[in-house]
């Protein structure tokens, strides 16, 4: 009978499934949520589950509390292991879900004068960026800015060999790409990694990987000119009239066929002892068509500069723009491979560097003092040195073509020092998708954001199988932070793995209590929920998972339509679908999420409050539990109101609790192994020695509280 059953419902679902699959206003991603849905529920035997009466759910009741009466220790949920926190939510219960807050991490920072690239183009300094902002992303894609961060840190120089120098805090995200094939990793892989990390690896693996930048794609827009003459007349054009200065008869050719194109007549102009100059004009007066004119409504006459819509376009229109200036005004390095172009103004120069970086050329830039001794002349002039695969570049004048790039030196990467600077402002934001964007010269960095971890208490200290879903640390990093904690070895010492012999001893007997812990690590990027529900139920039907973690929430995609709201719906989406998941799977679920910056401007003690909650939504409404985490010494509050030391203590503030009261915990917060523990105190000695069934040392992970240049005249 019951196979029959199983057989119907099977029947019933598919049908339904393979009907729906039919339906073109059907979401793909909701049919194939669900699918899987439909199958758990069969395997779970959950498809009778409807309505119940009264009388049932009374039962059930009184079953519960007969069995609690039993449980001496009173906890009726998943332990976090934290004296004071199971007391008053009895552990965490089955089907709730809970928010964990904290203020973002400041992965993302820059000194003040930083200039980043905007999606559409333009150049704008890191103090100067806002909530909604679109940044340029390394794949030439917008990155939506979330989130502002500001504050005081320790201050490192980056120095790039070939490339522009830029400012960071400590615990800024480099962006850093491996350049040899020897030893780990392949060569060209990419590399998220901290200033603090970074400075805590051997020489090796620093000259191993090393900084990078890429080209950008714009798309194509419609101009007044051809690029590849406007590039001419930049380079070797009279500023107040339409004239260019050439004896390259390549470029006369050239000159020659767009006066044709356009019906126009070419002239040229020769003195004896100077360069002859060629102008296209209307001499036939047949229409009334004027380059000079184009020039002028372009504003560029007696104002030389490249306009926005040339420097903003298609890499073919920008490739010719360029190839023009090299025509006219550029001179090939034959021995280096390379291009050089020197200009008085010093804006146009800056110009075209922007030019070449946007297409991901290597590029360098020199004031220097120039001279004619002959008549006394002296001025400042600007050079401009670029490398690459530059033989791309459409230049006509034959002498000027360059070779194929055959170096095996990667043009794209540069060596990086680290230089400490001093403790100073810094200026950040949090964004969307990878969390790359590019700096005024194509350079790649990164975001980083919060990441927490309450399961190894749960997992290592009373056996609860527990999901952590990482959307920001890769499992490994997770991994390693799980064992500094239990070996209580710094963290430092475990990236550089400068171990004492003792703590060599420490960490192999860790590594044995640690590994056969219960604790399932996934740590896809950008995962969709309908992919977390799927993840989550296989696990429940194979290892019966007790909690699930989420870091973090805002990381998250609603994937299906939800893009056609705005990110507040979506979040909003995401959170009843994870408080849906809770209760479909009988686990508490814990999904950490983001303050907002309100929080820094407030004056005061800056404890958070239920309306700092990042894009909130429904997130309150739908959460059984709310709690924030505060430590007072991140803000410099160092003593509370009765002279007490706060050194070392953090609090968590449970701002909602559907289940019972609001109360502020306080625990001990030991940054060397980023470790939170119960706060020793004597109120906690009214509990029986015995609360717990193993009371041994209680923690979780918390990460450590890492979290000049003119503007481009367009």
């Amino acid at each position: 009978i019951a196979q029959k059953y199983v057989q119907r419902e099977l029947i019933s679902v598919s049908t339904r499934i393979i009907r729906d699959a039919y339906e073109d206003t059907t979401d793909v991603f909701n049919l194939l949520d669900d699918a899987e849905q439909g199958l758990f529920a069969i395997a779970q035997q959950n498809m009778s589950r409807g309505f119940e009466s009264m009388s049932s759910l009374a039962a059930k009741a009184q079953k519960q509390l007969e069995e609690l009466k039993k449980k001496e220790d009173g906890l009726t949920g998943v332990p976090t292991g934290f004296t004071e926190l199971d007391r008053l939510t009895s552990g965490l219960q089955r089907s709730d879900l809970i928010i964990l807050a904290a203020r973002p991490g400041m992965g993302k920072c820059l000194g003040k004068g930083t200039k980043v690239l905007m999606f559409d183009g333009s150049l704008k300094k890191v103090e100067n960026v806002k909530v909604g902002d679109l940044l340029m992303g390394d794949d030439s894609t917008p990155r939506r800015v979330l989130s502002l961060a500001r504050g005081r840190e320790r201050m490192y120089w980056i120095r790039q060999n070939k490339g522009k120098d830029y400012r960071v805090n400590e615990s800024h995200i480099l962006s850093l790409k491996k350049s040899r094939q020897e030893g780990a990793g392949e060569r060209g892989e990419i590399l998220d990694i901290s200033v603090g990390d970074y400075l805590s690896r051997s020489s090796k693996f620093q000259s191993d990987y090393k900084g990078y930048k890429v080209a950008v794609d714009f798309p194509e827009q419609k101009v007044a000119l051809p690029p590849y003459f406007l590039g001419l007349w930049l380079g070797d054009g009279s500023s107040g009239k339409s004239n260019i200065r050439t004896q390259d008869e390549e470029v006369v050719a050239y000159l020659q066929e767009l006066a044709d194109k356009l019906y126009l007549t070419l002239t040229p102009y020769k003195a004896k002892g100077k360069c002859p100059e060629y102008r296209i004009s209307n001499e036939a007066k047949r229409w009334g068509y004027s380059l000079q004119g184009e020039l002028r409504a372009m504003g560029v006459l007696g104002n030389k500069h490249i306009p926005r819509e040339y420097l903003i376009n298609s890499r073919k229109n920008r490739l010719l723009l360029l190839a023009g200036l090299l025509d006219s005004d550029g001179h090939y390095l034959e021995q280096s491979n390379g291009y050089e172009i020197t200009q008085k103004d010093e804006a146009l120069t800056r110009q075209i560097k922007f030019l070449c970086d946007s297409l991901g050329y290597r590029v360098s830039f020199k004031a220097k003092q120039a001279s004619v001794d002959a008549i006394g002349y002296e001025s400042t002039v600007y050079r401009i040195r670029i490398y690459g695969n530059i033989d791309e570049i459409p230049v006509r004048v034959e002498r000027k073509q360059a070779r194929e790039w055959r170096s095996p030196v990667n043009w794209q990467v540069t060596g990086i020092q680290v230089e400490y600077d001093k403790v100073d402002d810094y200026y950040g934001f949090e964004i969307d998708g990878n969390r790359r964007f590019l700096l005024e010269d194509m350079t790649v960095t990164h975001n980083t954001a919060l990441t927490l971890s309450l399961a190894k208490n749960a997992a290592a200290e009373f056996g609860k199988p527990v999901a952590i879903f990482s959307l920001e640390m890769s499992a490994l990093q997770l991994a390693q932070r799980v064992i500094s904690m239990e070996a209580e070895i710094s963290g430092m010492k475990m990236r550089n793995g400068q171990l004492e012999e003792y703590e060599w001893e420490q960490l192999n007997a860790a590594l044995e209590r640690i590994s056969e812990v219960p604790l399932f690590i996934d740590d896809t990027p950008g995962i969709n929920i309908f992919e977390l529900r799927a993840k989550a139920r296989r696990l429940k039907m194979q290892h019966d998972i007790d909690l699930i973690i989420i870091d973090y929430l805002q990381l998250m995609s609603g994937g299906g339509d939800n893009q056609r709201g705005n990110r507040e719906q979506e979040v909003s989406a995401i959170s009843r679908a994870l408080k849906g998941l809770a209760k479909e799977l009988n686990v508490p679920v814990i999904a950490l999420s983001q303050l907002s910056r309100a929080v820094e401007v407030r004056g005061g003690t800056k404890r958070p409050q239920l309306s700092d909650l990042r894009e909130s939504g429904s997130i309150e409404q739908d959460a059984d539990i709310v709690a924030f985490i505060y430590r007072p010494e991140y803000y410099d509050i160092l003593e509370d109101e009765e002279g007490q030391s706060l050194k070392g203590v953090a609090e968590v503030i449970v701002a909602k609790h559907r289940h019972g009261a609001l109360k502020t915990i306080k625990l001990r917060f030991t940054d060397e192994f980023a470790r939170f523990s119960d706060l020793d105190d004597p109120d906690f000695g009214a509990l029986p020695e015995d609360t717990f069934e193993n009371p041994q040392s209680n923690i979780i992970t918390r990460p450590s509280k890492m979290n000049d240049d003119e503007d481009i005249p367009f």
